[in-house]
Formats: structure tokens, sequence, C-alpha cells
């Protein structure tokens, strides 16, 4: 009986433990965590293997763990564990893993090197971007120009920090643009590197997702999902990692064509052929592309995952149909062209649930019981992941970030009913966050998209798509 070891401990984790538990190859699930998620403490159970609590980003620990368990195989959940070298321990001990190594996944943890790698390997669907590591000359920039702009800090902090400035706000008095520039601080504030922060020209369109499984040599794309990042209704409040997601009908969105669904796979195949290029290092694991439909490009890159996301897995993982945990073995062995995956036809939405608090202060969210009527959500069709709750003692106790992942696989408008029901079904001793509206707005977005597309196409047949003029007020970004 092969074993895996899973590093990870939220929403994601729950439902990757979930596909390789129910895995014909019979596997023993081993977990390391930080804290005991109840989801994944089930399937290690179930499975007959063992939970280890320690720090997934050590990686004495994780090579602690990997002696002890011996594991066949090994998948990597969260993005700062790839940053710290995880996946790279494992190949080191002679276990493969899904997951890149640290040099590949500078894809995410850095947008400047990502920004850099695409206009150097001039892949398509990328932005024009200035980076700066000097705060004055960002505020200048700022103060000067005259155009639309996404300021963002240069490294992954967990989806927080992203400023944009739209067209009507480009011509604001001086107080204002004041006001603004002093903003650069805050998100600067975000970033260990040098690098302080990357400021990208503004693009506008529906948004979506690609997650790609590679073993180097092949590609399987998963279907595609929608991240709704703000905290509260109708996409307004704080940015969050993601309170819902919505992933169908089939392989594809409604508001993203076929074609545009190729076109996005091949610019995620070109950027993992030109990571190898440029570290040396076969791509292995998951490349994701977030993205954005644009009237610039069509599908356009707003950022790079080196891993699933969260919440996109909870929506994608419980719609494919065979044996995804052992696919995922086949991506860490390299065998990945012998992989077959099939999709059911309905959509799935997932509900983020969260205490109040999340995600501004992570101590306010902290610390709350939360109970559930698990038995019965399962009874009326609504699966849950456990994300930021851990078992302590007979209770469930909120750890600060999204405490669960709510999904229901049906018809959007069905859906959105029985995922109604299933909140309904959970209590805390604080109020809990949760956005009613994900999954309800499809026919606005396929509008937009029709519109995006008009104008895309109308430059793909002019031969200027991609071209976009200089928008800094001195001659150039450059």
């Amino acid at each position: 009986m092969a074993k895996v070891l899973l590093i990870g401990d939220g929403a994601r984790e729950n439902a990757l433990a979930e596909a390789l538990g129910k895995s014909s190859k019979g596997y023993k699930v081993y977990a390391l965590s930080t804290y005991t998620n109840p989801g994944i403490k089930e399937v290690v159970n179930n499975t007959g293997g063992k939970y280890y609590l320690g720090n997934i980003l050590s990686p004495e620990e994780v090579r602690r763990v990997i002696k002890d368990t011996s594991p066949d195989f090994g998948v990597v959940g969260p993005e700062d564990p790839l940053f710290e070298g995880i996946a790279n321990v494992f190949r080191e001990e002679g276990i493969p893993v899904v997951g890149p190594d640290k040099e590949d996944a500078m894809i995410e943890k850095s947008k400047v090197w990502m920004r850099q790698l695409m206009w150097k390997y001039e892949i398509p669907g990328r932005l024009r971007f200035k980076a700066f590591n000097n705060l004055e000359e960002a505020s200048k920039f700022i103060l000067d120009f005259g155009g639309s702009i996404a300021i963002k800090p240069s490294e992954q902090v967990g989806g927080k920090g992203v400023k944009v400035v739209a067209d009507l706000q480009a011509y604001l008095s001086e107080e204002k643009r004041n006001a603004l520039s002093k903003g650069v601080d805050r998100i600067a504030g975000l970033v260990k590197d040098d690098v302080k922060l990357i400021i990208e020209e503004k693009v506008d369109g529906p948004e979506y997702t690609l997650h790609v499984l590679t073993d180097g040599y092949s590609y399987l794309p998963l279907p595609l999902a929608q991240d709704y990042k703000n905290a509260y209704e109708d996409g307004i409040g704080p940015e969050t990692g993601g309170m819902g997601s919505i992933s169908g009908p089939s392989w594809s969105l409604p508001f993203i064509n076929e074609e545009e669904y190729s076109k996005s796979l091949d610019i995620v195949r070109l950027t993992a052929e030109a990571i190898k290029k440029e570290t040396g290092k076969d791509y292995i694991g998951i490349l994701s592309g977030q993205m954005m439909l644009t009237g610039l490009w069509g599908p356009t890159i707003i950022e790079y995952y080196s891993r699933l996301g969260d919440p996109e897995a909870s929506a994608i993982i419980p719609r494919l149909e065979g044996d995804f945990g052992e696919i995922l073995e086949m991506v860490a062995t390299r065998h990945l062209s012998k992989a077959k995956i099939n999709v059911t036809e309905k959509p799935s939405i997932v509900r983020a649930v969260a205490p109040l608090g999340y995600p501004l202060d992570k101590k306010m969210a902290s610390g709350h019981k939360i109970s559930l009527d698990l038995p019965k959500m399962r009874e009326i069709g609504c699966k849950v992941y456990f994300g930021s709750v851990a078992i302590e003692g007979m209770s469930l106790v909120t750890k600060g970030s999204r405490a669960l992942e709510l999904v229901v696989i049906d018809e959007f408008n069905n859906a959105s009913k029985r995922l109604d029901q299933c909140f309904s079904m959970i209590s805390s001793d604080t109020k809990l966050i949760y956005r009613h509206d994900i999954g309800n707005s499809i026919d606005t977005q396929v509008e937009k998209a029709e519109i995006v597309r008009y104008t895309y196409k109308a430059r793909e047949r002019a031969g200027i798509l991609g071209v976009s003029a200089d928008w800094s007020p001195n001659g150039g970004l450059w």
C-alpha cells in the first residue's frame, strides 16, 4: 500500500486529502499541519496514516517527518512551503513530490520576476510594468502619471495590498493624488525584498483561473474556476484570500469560450517552458494562471500561482470524475502522459465562512468556537471542507482565517439556495462573514465578456493585439 505525505492545513489540503483518501490505489495518507484540521484528520484516520503537527515552513521539520514516514510521494498544498524549499527537501530525500522547487516557485513569489520572464520570452498576455525599490520615485510616478494603473506588492502577500487607480481617478486634484501616493508606503511595508512594489498598466474584464498539472513533460489542464476576492457582498470590502469560487459548467465558465480556454493553456505552457529555460529545472507540480479576459490581449495574465488556488480547489476537485489521487501521483513520478480526467457537466459554487475580523484582524478572528450539523449538511448535498479551524478538546476553534468552505454541485440557482440552507446550520460565538451573492451574477459577466471580446478581436484583426500606448507622461514606461 503506497503512502503519501501531505503538507498543509487549509481547505485546499482538506480537498486534496479527500481525493487521495478516495483513490482506488488505497493510499495511506499522512499529513503535516500547524494545527489539527478536522477534515484532514478524518482522512488520515480512515486510511490508517498518521497526523503530525509542526512547522510546515521548516525544512528540518519536514525532513524529520519524511524520514519517519518513508512516503512513496508527497503533495505540498500551500505556496509558503514551496517558497521555503519544502519540495526541494522531498527531492533531496529521493521522494517524488507534487510541487515545484523554490527556484521555480519564484513565478508566484515575485511579481517582478514573473513580469520580466514574460517579457524576456515574449509570452502572450503580458502587461507593461515598472518596479520600484525607492518609495519616493514610486510616489512621484503616481503623482506625475495620467492613466490607469494597478499598484501591488512586489512579492506574494496572500492577496493583500493591491490598489487600483482607474481612469476616472487619474486626473484628481493634487491634494487627493498626494493622499493616494501615501498608500504606497503601506503596500511596500508588506514586502521583505529590496524591490518593494510593482506598478502595472490596469486592464479590465472578467477574471478566471486555469490550473494546469505538469510533470515537466506533459500538461493536463483542469476545469476553469473563478475566485471572488472581496470580503463582502457585491464585491466590496478588503481583498481576501478568496470568499468563494465557481467552476463550470463542463470545462469552462459561461463567459469564456473554447478558443479562449485553449489560448489560456498555451500561455501557461509557454510560461512553464520559459521557467525551465531560466532556472534549468523542470517545473513539476501545478502552475495556475490567474487571468483576465481583456480588450488588450484577450486572455491576459494577472499573476501566477505555483499551486492550486484556494478556494478554487474546492470548486474544481469535487467536479473531477476519475481518480484524482492517482493523477497526483502521476505528476510527482512524472508519468502524467498516462493520465485521463473527466469532469461533471454541472457547475459548482463554493462559499467560504469566516469569523468577524477576517481579513484585517486575525487576532479578532481567532479563538472562537464554531459548530455545524455536518451530517444534515451532507444529507442535503453540501460538501464541507475545513480551513482555518482546529480541533481543540471537544470543540472546533477558529484560527483567524476562513474557517469553512461550503460546496454544492448543481445548476447555479439551485446551488445557491442549498448553500444558504447549509449556512443556516452553522453557529458560532461570533458573527460570521458569508457572501450570499457568489455565483449569482453570471449574466452580467457574460455581457462584460462579450464587450471585451469585441474589442480584442478587432485588435487581433488589425494586427495590434497586445500593443498599448506608452502610459508614462514622459514618453514611455520603460
